[in-house]
């Protein structure tokens, strides 16, 4: 029978990460074969409260060893995973002190936001709370009652949060789905300076085709390297789980303490919704309309613009950090009609969408002045009579409305831009990639940007 183990919040903005944790449950667990590969679960972006990049954890036991497959290394033995259950049942309680262990030992405790939580399991719960975690926002005893429902097992430290992720981990079940294979440091590394070789990386996409986000080359920002000092040595996301240990093994770097590959949801967009009715702040959504208000630019380089929805308008923001977004916002002209995609939140001007994509569906002409009207009289050029007062002729006092204009060439294209890989969300879909509709697996798309 199958064991289903979530867990989430062990993490803080200056150390740990919850997918290092995991791979020491796998070692406290003694190895065991895992059905399927370790998930890594991102839920909803905009939730104030979350720690670095909302990822939840789980993994599920019981894989059969006869047709087990190598998904990564801890200390010098193979991590082994099947798609093939096995008849071994795992003893709940024995699990529950084990990994509990685990999380008392490397949970950052000390952390006002971190709120660990575990989850375990013989039945997956409902699909359905996955989906409202990613795309809403839950409680604590939402995930105790689905969890219970499923007859699961919970515990939690401190204010218990991170049992949302947990529950939420186990739970999806993916409609398209990513992998991402992560290396680690050793240990007496964590908190320096991270070193490889950019080289490898700044060739890895071409190397390796289904793999994505390596490198922003508009802003030489090596991707796959995190920021923090947690134990990550670097980690490369891509459609196609058999390559990526190749790709690993090919980025020049200090040495590996152990590496994981995960299945994720990153790349699928699966946070973003198409409206139904009133928007909620800390959603994220689709939506479609015409640009009304002529871009304005704000101190920091951030630029907004309004959106008419159904008689309805709404704000919408390229924030700084999405870097050559902005430059096509500051192009957009009221009249254009757009689709955007992004989370809502509360903004200077009320709220606002903060934009992850843009699609330009049909651009408005743009047509400027070129002279003033001539007099019909005498031929002369007329002059302004005032504001909305249109043109008068100084000699003959004729009256006209009407200047001369010209349709100029827009410097903006239809077409689907994003923000620069270095800013995307780990959830935003990269606007160079669309999934089939039949095989869940991605298609290149063209990229206007």
């Amino acid at each position: 029978m199958t064991t289903y183990i979530g867990v989430d919040d062990t993490d803080s903005q200056d150390g740990m990460c919850t997918t290092y944790l995991l791979t020491e449950i796998i070692r406290e667990l003694d190895f065991p074969v895992l059905f399927g590969y370790p998930r890594l679960v991102r839920l909803n972006p905009n939730i104030p409260w979350k720690t670095r990049g909302n990822g939840a954890l789980s993994i599920a036991l019981a894989g059969n060893r006869g047709s087990a497959f190598k998904i990564g290394e801890i200390g010098g033995r193979e991590v082994l995973s099947s798609y093939q259950p096995s008849d071994h049942e795992e003893n709940a309680d024995e699990v529950l002190t084990n990994v509990s262990s685990v999380i008392e030992k490397l949970a950052q405790f000390g952390e006002d936001n971190t709120n660990p939580g575990l989850a375990i399991s013989h039945n997956r719960p409902d699909s359905g709370f996955y989906w409202d975690a990613v795309r809403g926002i839950v409680n604590r005893d939402q995930a105790k009652s689905v969890l219970s429902r499923a007859g699961g097992t919970a515990r939690t430290w401190k204010n218990g949060r991170g049992l949302i992720g947990a529950t939420a981990s186990i739970s999806w079940v993916p409609r398209e789905r990513s992998f991402e294979v992560m290396a680690y440091r050793e240990r007496e590394r964590w908190g320096t300076t991270r070193r490889l070789d950019a080289s490898d990386v700044l060739g890895l996409s071409s190397r390796f085709p289904t793999t994505f986000s390596n490198y922003d080359e508009s802003n030489r920002h090596t991707c796959i390297v995190p920021s923090s000092p947690c134990p990550v040595l670097f980690g490369i996301r891509g459609w196609d789980s058999s390559v990526l240990e190749e790709a690993m093994l090919s980025i020049r770097s200090e040495p590996r303490d152990r590496w994981l590959v995960f299945e994720t949801n990153q790349g699928t967009d699966d946070h973003i919704t198409v409206p139904q009715g009133r928007l909620e702040l800390f959603h994220s959504y689709m939506l479609s309309g015409t640009v009304s208000s002529a871009p304005v630019t704000i101190r920091g380089g951030h630029v907004f613009f309004d959106l008419e929805l159904n008689q309805d308008r709404l704000a919408i923001a390229a924030f700084e950090e999405t870097k050559e977004l902005r430059k096509v916002v500051t192009r957009l002209i009221p009249g254009d009609r757009v689709t955007v995609w992004g989370g809502l939140k509360p903004g200077p001007f009320g709220r606002c969408l903060n934009l992850e994509k843009l699609a330009v569906n049909a651009l408005a002409a743009l047509r400027v002045k070129k002279a003033n009207p001539r007099c019909d009289v005498c031929g002369k050029p007329m002059q302004s009579a005032g504001k909305d007062s249109g043109y008068r002729c100084r000699k003959c006092h004729t009256k006209s409305g009407s200047a001369v204009y010209v349709s100029v060439e827009r410097q903006i294209q239809e077409g689907l831009y994003g923000v620069a890989a270095s800013s995307r969300r780990h959830l935003s879909r990269p606007p160079e990639w669309s999934f089939s509709t039949s095989s869940g697996h991605p298609t290149e798309l063209t990229n206007a940007g």
